[in-house]
C-alpha cells in the first residue's frame, strides 16, 4: 500500500514544458492512477490512445475543451474524457487551477500522450 501527499509533492514539482503544467505524481496501480495537474496558464491540447481520464477541479476555474465541445468548469466540477479525444484546458482565473485527475489504465505520459499540433 502506498500513500502520497499531493499538496506537499506539488511544492517540488516543476512545470513540464511539453504540456505546459506541473504534473504531480500520485499513486498508481496497473489499472488506474491518480495525480494532480497544476495549471498556471493552460494544458496543451493532447490525447491518449489507451487511457480514459477524469478531471476534478479542486481549486480555480477554467475552460475544458474535449473534441469540439468546451465547458466552463470551477471548483467541485468533474468531467470524463474518453481516450482518443483531443482535450485541453485554459485557466480563466487569477490563481493556479488544481485538477485532480484519474487515468485508467495507469497514466503513462512517455508512451500514451500525443499532441495533434
Amino acid at each position: 500500500m502506498q500513500s502520497v501527499n499531493l499538496l506537499e509533492r506539488m511544492k517540488q514539482t516543476p512545470v513540464d514544458p511539453a504540456v505546459g503544467i506541473a504534473v504531480v505524481a500520485g499513486v498508481a496501480e496497473a489499472g488506474v492512477s491518480l495525480g494532480l495537474a497544476v495549471v498556471h496558464d493552460r494544458i496543451r491540447p493532447h490525447y491518449q490512445k489507451v487511457s480514459d481520464e477524469i478531471y476534478y477541479i479542486l481549486q480555480g476555474q477554467g475552460e475544458l475543451t474535449v473534441g469540439e465541445e468546451t465547458l466552463a468548469l470551477s471548483e467541485g466540477d468533474t468531467c470524463a474524457i474518453p481516450k482518443g479525444q483531443v482535450h485541453g484546458f485554459v485557466n480563466t482565473g487569477d490563481k493556479p487551477c488544481l485538477i485532480l485527475f484519474s487515468s485508467g489504465p495507469k497514466f503513462e505520459p512517455e508512451t500514451d500522450r500525443f499532441f495533434p499540433e
